[in-house]
């Protein structure tokens, strides 16, 4: 079974990417990944048969006679069965107060289960939970249909299609976001600055995601950008990175992980193993208090180039395991804002109509054993990124880092 380290979302705040296509931090996809992360589906075996019955869960007979008080009396239309049964699975499930902890429907499922792929239908961008619950935009991408239509990031989306998202999970909120290429959405946004939402039509698009950008900066540094943790995706910083070295000798590497939901936890390990040679990248620990620890892999192609990692505050779950290790290692300067902080683990089951529960079951911790969830991880160097700045293109968290590189503070 695959552990999925699910960002897009949770989290202080929940990221989702929504390229919707995916998004958590950490950030999830609209397009989506949960990523997400990036959600793998995995499908477990039943419960067993030994394991907990309606017989034996105190006062449930009590559900029973509220259903069918509901429905022999409810003046209106009854909702089918099979939506009156996933409502109380939702609500069981809510009732664990863990965000992360959630059942989704059989559509919900597949939505999330194609995030692996990188290849979306939806909006491209980037959306999360505030502190106040609010999905708000952390990144529109760059040609991307919500970047063309004007939307920006801290952008908080209040309605779709005219339907208010007061009360709603991220998941149910995706969902309406989501749709074939082609079609259109209706995002009512509220912006700083403004008195009252205004609302934007979106055309959803096909979108590819491109997992990892690279090139080469002035005064022979090295930049890579990683956007998820999905299936390849250490082969592809692999290979990014070489390709940069090819050009000549790098004095320092820019390895940016900001607005990255997270994914996979094997391709985290992968990834940190590319800058750190030897020891722990990240501890696991479980409901008893059981550790995993899982080490660096051998053979990393950067495991002595000088190094800054950008980061913010939609770096989340496996961007923050690299995070930690590579600050915990004392391999890099972290430069930017502090990371979103999703450090929980959770396992996905497929259930047998094709819906989906996902449980937390673990935490993950730093190598010094420094907890991530909730607490994110605070920059070496702290360099605020305002929306000023992005609509006039300036990157002062990239220029810092640079700095850094070239100067040594």
């Amino acid at each position: 079974m695959k552990r999925t380290v699910f960002t897009r979302i949770t989290f202080r705040a929940i990221s989702v990417v929504v390229l919707i296509a995916f998004v958590a931090a950490g950030a999830f996809k609209v397009g989506f990944w949960m990523g997400t992360g990036q959600l793998a589906a995995v499908a477990s075996a039943a419960p067993s048969q030994q394991g907990t019955t309606e017989a034996n869960v105190p006062g449930f007979p009590v559900f029973w006679e509220a259903w069918n008080y509901v429905e022999q009396q409810f003046y209106g239309q009854v909702p089918a069965a099979q939506q009156r049964v996933y409502g109380a699975i939702r609500g069981m499930v809510n009732s664990y107060g863990d965000q992360n902890t959630a059942f989704l429907d059989p559509t919900q499922a597949a939505i999330f289960q194609q995030d692996v792929s990188g290849s979306f239908e939806g909006i491209g961008a980037v959306v999360r939970l505030d502190d106040m619950n609010r999905v708000t935009i952390a990144q529109a991408y760059p040609g991307r249909p919500a970047a063309a239509a004007g939307l920006l990031g801290g952008d908080v989306i209040v309605a779709v299609n005219g339907q208010s998202l007061d009360g709603m999970s991220l998941y149910d909120v995706i969902s309406l976001i989501r749709g074939p290429a082609g079609t259109r959405v209706t995002l009512s946004i509220l912006r700083q600055g403004e008195t009252r939402p205004f609302d934007v039509v979106v055309t959803r698009a096909h979108i590819d995601i491109q997992v990892v950008t690279s090139k080469r900066l002035d005064g022979d540094i090295g930049y890579v950008s990683l956007s998820e943790f999905s299936r390849g995706a250490s082969q592809k910083l692999t290979d990014a990175i070489r390709g940069l070295e090819a050009q000549g000798p790098l004095k320092g590497l820019v390895f940016d992980l900001r607005n990255n939901p997270g994914g996979l936890l094997d391709e985290g390990v992968s990834v940190a193993s590319q800058f750190i040679d030897q020891g722990t990248i990240t501890l696991e620990r479980e409901k008893g208090g059981q550790q995993t620890v899982f080490n660096a892999q051998p053979g990393g192609v950067a495991l002595q180039v000088p190094l800054a990692v950008l980061v913010n505050a939609g770096s989340a779950s496996a961007s923050e395991i690299v995070t930690g290790a590579i600050r915990d290692h004392h391999r890099g300067e972290l430069v930017g804002e502090r990371t979103f902080g999703k450090g929980t683990v959770q396992i996905p089951h497929t259930l047998s109509d094709g819906s989906e529960l996902r449980v937390t079951i673990a935490e993950w911790l730093t190598p010094n054993g420094d907890e991530i969830n909730h607490q994110g991880i605070t920059p070496d160097i702290v360099v605020p990124m305002t929306q000023a700045d992005f609509a006039a293109g300036k990157d002062p968290q990239l220029d810092r880092a640079v700095q850094y590189l070239t100067e040594g503070k």
